[in-house]
């Protein structure tokens, strides 16, 4: 398979031993979504007890030698998440996903709180660029506006972490991905206007 200049960009992650670790001095670096899709798949594939035996990740750049916080955010990388906790499904969630979603490249991982008759998951996004940090509060925006409000608005920080997939104990697990189009930050903010609350 041959892939494009599109796909083999750099795609990073940075890593979080917990909530309270605030060192961002943790990073690895994918050659292409492709390659990070298949390191989400091995840590789905790892027995975790529940959230306290499982290390976070985030989009987010952040300056050299700083800690976590909104402040320190140079960028997001090119992927994004967003977590979907709420959602009422009417019946298969991939096909419920790919037949709203599917012009989209995603990955859906559910997370360590997913029950079968509650599923809570997260979507991975790649984009086709990464998005200053200036921008990321109207890119979150836009790209919630374009999944219909399904993400948790409680989720927009910059800084914003996530915790790893896994084979969660007493979870409903389930991890799958779709082949579309990578999100385009510029052509989103551009469709969805946005007005920062003072």
């Amino acid at each position: 398979m041959v892939l494009t200049i599109e796909e083999i960009m750099d795609f990073s992650i940075t890593h979080f031993n917990s909530i309270f670790d605030n060192a961002t001095d943790k990073v690895s670096k994918f050659e292409s979504w492709a390659q990070m899709e298949k390191a989400l798949y091995h840590l789905a594939s790892q027995d975790r007890a529940g959230k306290k035996d499982a290390t976070l990740i985030s989009p987010a750049v952040y300056k050299y030698n700083s800690t976590r916080s909104n402040d320190n955010v140079v960028e997001w990388s090119r992927w994004c998440a967003v977590d979907v906790d709420d959602h009422e499904f009417k019946g298969d969630i991939k096909s419920e996903l790919v037949s709203k979603f599917g012009h989209y490249t995603f990955c859906c991982y559910s997370t360590a709180s997913s029950k079968s008759d509650a599923p809570k998951f997260r979507l991975c996004f790649p984009l086709t660029s990464k998005v200053g940090s200036s921008k990321i509060k109207h890119f979150w925006f836009s790209l919630n506006q374009e999944l219909g409000k399904l993400a948790d608005a409680q989720t927009k920080d910059l800084s914003r972490m996530y915790y790893i997939p896994g084979r969660y104990a007493n979870a409903n697990n389930f991890i799958f991905s779709n082949t579309g189009n990578f999100v385009d930050p510029h052509a989103l903010m551009v469709k969805h206007e946005y007005t920062e609350k003072p």
